[in-house]
């Protein structure tokens, strides 16, 4: 896999992640309002989370392409480092105060891998699909 499209799937990861988080912490504030004031840095934590969320993802790209048991073990590894990274990020902010926000941060974290995999998933072999069908017809026209 070229840097192009290393980069190119980074970026589409990152903002679809960023979304994701955008929406979460919405969701969370209107479900269990927090303690302290909401201040203006709080605005800038879904692209901090996004951010280091993408690091990750660079262990996904190896220079040959993985059989599916070595596809697997690294998407084992990458949610493991994702979680680990969201949790960090969210005890040194402070964001851990209660039992709650200490259970809905990983499940959020974990809904929004999931959400990014399958549209990720589904991007690409929408892709995949195109690319098909534009072979298909040049065959088609080089039969002809």
């Amino acid at each position: 896999m070229d840097i192009r499209s290393i980069l190119k799937k980074c970026m589409l990861d990152f903002l679809i992640i960023q979304a994701g988080i955008t929406l979460t912490i919405g969701i969370i504030i209107c479900i269990h309002p927090p303690s302290y004031r909401v201040t203006y840095e709080m605005f800038f934590m879904p692209f901090v989370y996004a951010f280091f969320c993408v690091i990750p993802s660079l262990i996904l790209y190896p220079v040959k392409e993985p059989g599916v048991r070595q596809m697997l073990v690294r998407k084992v590894i990458h949610f493991v480092l994702v979680e680990l990274i969201v949790i960090v990020i969210s005890a040194k902010t402070g964001i851990l105060d209660d039992t709650f926000m200490c259970v809905a941060i990983p499940l959020s974290a974990t809904a929004i891998y999931l959400i990014v995999n399958v549209l990720t998933y589904f991007f690409y072999k929408t892709e995949a699909d195109t690319m098909t069908k534009k072979i298909q017809h040049i065959r088609e026209k080089e039969k002809s």
